[in-house]
């Protein structure tokens, strides 16, 4: 891994972060790009029928360095650079096979399926990895991917693809759930085969009409209808153009969260509002300081914050990936929230782990729905509701991280601590560009300790 992307060079499995009670965060600090953008820009970009493209705005993050290590396994010839500039070159792809035990498997692997299938035919992949927030099946991924005229064998940790003679063709397809990762896993297929594609219930976040954008100037004919359906017709020959990634959204509300739990004042350079409308609505709501600039988004507390009930939805509701860190604050409030998890089955999981250093009003976690709120989870069991009494005290111990943006609630929650030792920092850096860095120069006390 390349030490352009400020992850320390000696992290290991026992490396922690040792987080103490800080006063509050004052200053300013840059969002960097957006991961969920820039990860399926790199998948979809493997789809071009030759040349060279810039992507701007990409973050030093691991998740990144993760798709590059796949990329030089397919043969794919890049160069990044310190203005987080990342030049890209697809001339000469050599190989099919992401499915050794050396490569990553990441979930951002099963959406480059359909283009190394254009390329090559075939594929092999191996299951995808990542976060511990439920059990994230790739069913969605393959039943539309098997539509498209793909055959997949399933041989233990890797997936083998192989497409049915005539190669890749358009599909009508109907999510069973506006899935993020399935609907941008559908659109860049269909940008690789033949015939018109129509999918429909999709996802819509701003990271996919993002994607959406970029195909379309490499001269793929995309329509998005009001209802949640695309329908794509793809060209004999992609030609992508140079992209410059949004600000990340998830990473503009972590910074949020850090401010008003610590009742601190923090300005996020290079954010703004476009895409968090409904939780900047739900902040000031409860009472949180909110200054929109030009430049910049400024967060600060400026009184005594009203509790509120949260309830995680597809975009433009409250995105799941803002609940974590977003908990943190809520947790500092006197009085009883909750946060309604309708995305994710095992979410919530990050509070229980929480709960172990709880001096005071533990995290409790319900497996129903409110009155009058239900969800896809209703009567199965996941515990998939939390009620939070605050202001919540947190002690001294060891947690660890579950998913990256459990990561940063625990860091906030450490900020809150007698002192908070936090393991499994990879997850970490898969998502936050130079976080330890940032975090200090705001005035939290916190230090990486190499085991």
């Amino acid at each position: 891994m390349k030490t352009i992307f400020n992850i320390p060079k000696n992290l290991t499995p026992d490396s922690y972060l040792l987080v103490k009670k800080s006063r509050p965060l004052f200053g300013e600090i840059s969002v960097g790009g957006a991961k969920n953008m820039v990860t399926k820009v790199m998948a979809a970009f493997l789809a071009s029928d030759g040349g060279e493209c810039l992507i701007r705005n990409a973050p030093f993050i691991g998740e990144v360095a993760n798709i590059l290590a796949n990329y030089e396994q397919l043969g794919v010839k890049y160069s990044f650079f310190p203005d987080r500039t990342l030049k890209v070159n697809f001339k000469n792809l050599k190989d099919f096979n992401l499915g050794d035990e050396n490569t990553i498997g990441s979930r951002i692997s099963i959406l480059m399926a359909g283009p190394i299938l254009k390329h090559f035919g075939q594929a092999v992949i191996k299951t995808p990895g990542g976060c511990k927030i439920g059990k994230r099946k790739i069913d969605f991924h393959l039943q539309g991917l098997k539509n498209f005229g793909v055959e997949i064998k399933e041989d233990g940790k890797f997936l083998r693809m192989k497409v049915k003679k005539g190669g890749l063709k358009g599909i009508k397809f109907k999510l069973p759930f506006p899935s993020v990762g399935a609907t941008e896993n559908m659109i860049i297929t269909a940008a690789c085969a033949k015939g018109e594609t129509v999918i429909s219930n999709c996802a819509m976040e701003p990271e996919i009409m993002g994607l959406i954008k970029i195909l379309q100037r490499a001269g793929v004919s995309i329509i998005v209808n009001s209802d949640r359906e695309i329908t794509i017709n793809s060209s004999e020959n992609l030609n992508f153009k140079d992209v410059t990634i949004i600000p990340d959204r998830v990473e503009i509300l972590s910074w949020a969260s850090a401010a008003l739990a610590t009742k601190g004042d923090i300005f996020v350079k290079n954010a703004y509002q476009d895409h968090i409308v409904t939780p900047l609505g739900i902040l000031e709501k409860m009472g949180a300081g909110i200054e929109i600039n030009h430049d910049g988004i400024r967060f600060y507390y400026k009184g005594e914050l009203k509790p509120t009930n949260v309830r995680t939805e597809i975009y433009p509701g409250f995105a799941t990936d803002f609940g974590q860190p977003f908990a943190m604050v809520l947790s500092q409030i006197k009085g009883k929230s909750t946060m309604h998890e309708t995305i994710f089955d095992n979410r919530l999981g990050y509070l229980e782990t929480l709960n172990s250093v709880v001096k005071k009003n533990k995290f409790v976690l319900k497996n129903n729905c409110p009155v009058n709120d239900p969800c896809r989870f209703k009567n199965k069991g996941y515990r998939h509701l939390a009620e939070i009494t605050g202001p919540v005290e947190f002690g001294k111990g060891e947690v660890e991280i579950q998913d990256l943006r459990a990561g940063f609630a625990l860091i906030i929650a450490g900020l809150l601590s007698d002192g908070l030792k936090i393991k499994y920092l990879d997850l970490l850096f898969r998502g936050y560009e130079n976080p330890i860095s940032k975090l200090k120069s705001l005035g939290a006390d916190v230090e990486l300790v190499n085991g």
